[in-house]
């Protein structure tokens, strides 16, 4: 009995040497490899930055500027032909010659069908319809073999340089579109490629089920690139501010419903410009009053600021 109380308490001193040893191995491993060292770089990023160097914020600046601001309206539309003709037949009779398909051109005075106006027991010649115009058919009535009459129309012919398109305005933007002002389309089948255009009419009622103005634009197209029925996007310019002071929209702040930003001096010094906001289109804005062009204004880490502060601006 005696014998195991010493063997026992060798056991433990064995294992609480152990221990020891092992915390010592940590520690040290802590001093030297200092895991903690990295941990900095997976941090997100927060504004402003803390320069380790001088103990300033680090901030970006873009100087403001003047230029020019278009705001717009993008809306979706459809090519159509605004003047069109239908094409009827002289006598009634059968079609014994007629395979006009949809999209395709004729030109004035080209026959494109012939009736048979024969009745049982008697024989006429026959007869040859010419289209009256050169255009696109838009509509295709009949088929080979059928009976017509001269009350019903073979196909409808738009003239190929009456395209336009059409889009439907909501009411809340018609107060801002008139004939004079500027379209630009853009088409999928023809994505480096931009045709611009004017408004050419304006609907004189609104749709009462949509609340919408039914409005043309006229494009300028001198190569006839575009087919009646395509689905263009199409930018409506609605109102345009010239020589105006713009900076970006991402700087401003608001104090309450107050706008304003913090620019940067050439000693690198803050300070705090209330200003009054314009137009905003995009990611751009319009400065009425409270800055010049080319103040500097801080585009990122401004969250932080506060004036008279002192910063590194970097590129």
């Amino acid at each position: 009995m005696s014998r195991d109380i010493p063997e026992k308490s060798r056991k433990k001193s064995r294992v609480g040497l152990v221990i020891l040893l092992l915390i010592i191995i940590g520690a040290v491993g802590v001093i030297v490899l200092n895991p903690f060292q990295y941990i900095s770089q997976f941090a997100p990023d927060v504004a402003p930055e803390q320069d380790s160097t001088q103990g300033k914020p680090v901030v970006r600046t873009i100087s403001a500027r003047v230029g020019t601001l278009r705001d717009y309206l993008r809306i979706n539309g459809d090519v159509v032909n605004r003047e069109t003709i239908d094409i009827y037949p002289e006598a009634a009779g059968k079609l014994t010659s007629f395979s006009l398909r949809v999209g395709d051109e004729i030109s004035a005075d080209q026959e494109i069908a012939r009736i048979d106006p024969s009745r049982p027991g008697t024989q006429y010649r026959e007869i040859a319809v010419t289209s009256p115009i050169a255009g696109t058919v838009l509509q295709v009535n009949f088929s080979s073999g059928a009976t017509v009459t001269p009350q019903a129309a073979l196909v409808r012919v738009g003239l190929p340089d009456a395209l336009e398109v059409q889009v439907s305005v909501p009411e809340r933007y018609i107060g801002v579109i008139d004939l004079a002002t500027e379209a630009v389309a853009e088409f999928a089948a023809f994505p480096q490629t931009t045709f611009s255009g004017r408004v050419s009419h304006l609907s004189p009622v609104l749709n009462p089920a949509t609340r919408t103005l039914t409005v043309s634009v006229a494009l300028d197209d001198p190569h006839r690139q575009i087919k009646a029925g395509m689905f263009p996007s199409l930018i409506l310019y609605t109102y345009q501010a010239e020589d105006v002071v713009i900076i970006d929209h991402n700087s401003v702040l608001y104090d309450g419903d107050n706008p304003y930003v913090f620019t940067v001096d050439e000693n690198e010094q803050v300070h705090r410009k209330d200003i009054e906001l314009g137009l905003i289109v995009d990611d751009q804005a319009q400065v009425i009053t409270g800055l010049s062009a080319g103040d500097q204004v801080v585009t990122q880490g401004q969250t932080l600021l506060t004036d008279g502060a002192s910063v590194r601006v970097i590129d």
